[in-house]
């Protein structure tokens, strides 16, 4: 398979599986059927409750049954759950469509990633990974940016209009990668000793006792899981009192999200090149962590912040991606990265579950900014006990 062949096939994947009209108010349709903040942050932790568990499984079948089945299996039953969303009234109805949901993204999770990687390396260009990879998630943002703004203001009209059409892209999406031709992903080992749980334990073992390895994802987990406790509460925070934006312009905001935050994953492999990765994970997470600490004394930054979370975020995750596959065996790499993911997930959960319950408590804003000195403790931590090793891994492999 040619270069320019695994680019377009990846790049239109990227661009069908946005799910850019629900993003700036899938959270405010859970207010509008009266769920609180703790209602909320426990949908949040469930749905990360249930990626937690179904990723070892699924990426387990990942790798067994070929990528290309198990993203399509993503792409039908994510459409599922998020038109279940439509219907949904009650705080049981919102679970069961948001674990559907939950199940369809861990088929995903890595899978994409690893087809990709392995694409790459049977047309002998594995290197180019890190710059194919940012601009396809770039490509993906623009699309989110796009749909985000159209979904706002559709939302408006009919509250259920958003989740009914990501369906259909979703269904596009899974057309889409029926088009995608297989790759050696290590399915001539399924009836091999290599298949055998006991080996993929093992492997993966091995994998996270490389230097620094274990602290760096232990780095990045704790990163994922104040992103992912903001994410959910922008919503309520943009349209409450402490911003106040209306309705209709919160799918601008996702907008202006994405736009930024597709700049700078174009931009991934120049800032590897020019500051390098370990100098990144030492200075763009805590800009983040610090600029949600002062919220509650300048509520003018808000919007700011959450901007700049996007593109740092984005940014942090093609790094996290490509040191994890940079030292991992062809036929685990799926099952590995869901192993990151599932510990993203742990994260998710914690911060999201105490997040709602702050959140009630003082205020959105407030809660940020405590989980956000969680967030600069327990890295400290991780760098104390690993004695500094959590960026050896970036130090000796990666440019700088």
């Amino acid at each position: 398979m040619q270069l320019q062949e695994v680019r377009w096939r990846y790049y239109l994947y990227s661009l069908t599986e946005t799910q850019g009209l629900i993003a700036p108010v899938w959270v405010l349709v859970l207010q509008a059927r009266g769920l609180s903040y703790t209602d909320i942050g426990f949908l949040g932790a469930l749905y990360w409750a249930v990626l937690v568990l179904a990723e070892i499984p699924t990426g387990y079948i990942g790798d067994r049954i070929g990528r290309r089945r198990s993203l399509f299996i993503a792409a039908l039953v994510t459409a599922g759950g998020v038109g279940g969303l439509a219907f949904a009234r009650t705080l049981l109805s919102f679970a069961l469509a948001l674990t559907a949901w939950a199940v369809g993204i861990t088929f995903r999770s890595g899978t994409a990633d690893a087809w990709l990687y392995s694409a790459l390396g049977r047309s002998g260009t594995a290197d180019t990974y890190t710059h194919v990879r940012g601009r396809g998630r770039a490509v993906k943002l623009a699309a989110t940016a796009i749909t985000a703004a159209i979904g706002g203001v559709l939302y408006t009209k009919s509250l259920v209009a958003p989740f009914f059409l990501t369906a259909g892209l979703l269904a596009v999406n899974a057309a889409v990668v029926l088009s995608f031709p297989t790759v050696s992903d290590g399915q001539e080992h399924s009836r091999s000793e290599s298949w055998r749980f006991s080996t993929t334990r093992q492997e993966l073992t091995a994998a996270f006792e490389r230097p620094g390895i274990r602290g760096f994802v232990g780095y990045t987990v704790l990163l994922f899981g104040l992103v992912e406790v903001t994410r959910t509460f922008v919503q309520p925070i943009v349209v409450g009192d402490q911003v106040g934006l209306p309705v209709a312009a919160v799918g601008a905001l996702y907008a202006c999200f994405n736009i930024v935050a597709a700049g700078a994953s174009a931009l991934t492999s120049r800032i590897e090149q020019t500051l390098g990765v370990r100098r990144w994970f030492l200075l763009g997470p805590l800009l983040l962590a610090g600029s949600l600490v002062i919220l509650p004394l300048v509520p003018a930054a808000t919007v700011p912040a959450f901007v700049g979370m996007e593109a740092i975020w984005h940014v942090s995750q093609t790094f996290q991606s490509r040191i994890v596959n940079d030292r991992t065996r062809d036929r685990r790499r799926a099952t590995v990265l869901s192993v990151v993911s599932m510990g993203g997930g742990v994260a998710a959960i914690a911060f999201r579950a105490v997040g709602g319950v702050l959140a009630d408590t003082v205020s959105p804003l407030l809660m940020l900014a405590l989980l956000a000195l969680v967030f600069v403790v327990g890295s400290g931590v991780l760098f104390t006990v690993t004695s500094g090793t959590v960026f050896r891994t970036t130090e000796t492999d990666i440019s700088q």
